[in-house]
């Protein structure tokens, strides 16, 4: 039983949490940092591939990232709303971990799910802390909260270099290879299947990574100010 871990990561569908912040995942996994990733949805209402193989393809992606374990919410595919349901099931898992820090996806997004996911995320781990909300577990709120990006863009807070860590952000995203090998026929074609959406991948990767002057990076935006004791601490790219 893990009493508590370092970070918790949020996901709508499995292969989210990859394709956002798989690489930074991979990066604190490597250094010892203890990962738990949580998906609201099985995916059962993606054009391609079941919920038992997307199940397996996830825990094969959860592996490569270096989670200690993967959970499923169980929420219906396609209408994540801000229930009292799905809300507790968000305190108990956090809760349940105890993290230091949690990661989010970013409230805007194409996907209703994926901004539902944000909402519903930010909600519960608020809800988490307040003592009189009862779950029969000990209240608990973590104090750093980062948003990861989706479909929409943001100006950073923070880049993390995950120059060393692409490549398995890519093994990663490509475990789920019935939503993006476009050489499994046995499903229509997708936006996710096409050599564009690959492209796009890298070009992010390695658009975020220029502005950190290194290879690829991922962007975070902070929920909240960042403090420090003292300003050379902080590392810079101004120049």
């Amino acid at each position: 039983m893990i009493d508590k871990i370092d970070v918790l990561a949020f996901g709508t569908h499995p292969d989210d949490i990859e394709l956002g912040c798989g690489g930074t995942l991979i990066k604190l996994s490597s250094a010892g940092h203890l990962i738990v990733l949580v998906d609201m949805t099985q995916g059962e209402m993606g054009t391609r591939g079941t919920v038992k193989i997307r199940q397996q393809e996830a825990a094969t992606a959860a592996k490569i990232i270096g989670a200690v374990t993967r959970e499923n919410l169980g929420l219906e595919d396609g209408n994540i709303n801000i229930t009292p349901e799905a809300k507790r099931k968000v305190v108990e898992i956090v809760r349940k971990y105890r993290p230091s820090l949690v990661l989010i996806p970013y409230g805007k997004d194409r996907h209703p799910d994926h901004y539902r996911t944000s909402e519903l995320a930010y909600e519960g781990i608020f809800t988490a802390g307040l003592h009189r909300y009862n779950t029969g577990q000990a209240a608990y709120r973590p104090s750093r909260l980062l948003y990861y990006m989706g479909w929409q863009e943001f100006t950073p807070s923070v880049i993390i270099d995950i120059s060393a860590q692409f490549k398995r952000k890519m093994e990663a995203i490509y475990a789920y290879s019935t939503q993006f090998k476009p050489d499994n026929d046995s499903y229509p074609p997708t936006r996710l299947t096409s050599g564009e959406y690959n492209r796009s991948i890298k070009t992010r990767s390695a658009y975020y990574g220029s502005l950190i002057n290194k290879e690829y990076g991922e962007g975070f935006l902070i929920q909240g100010n960042i403090e420090a004791e003292n300003l050379l601490d902080i590392k810079f790219t101004s120049f």
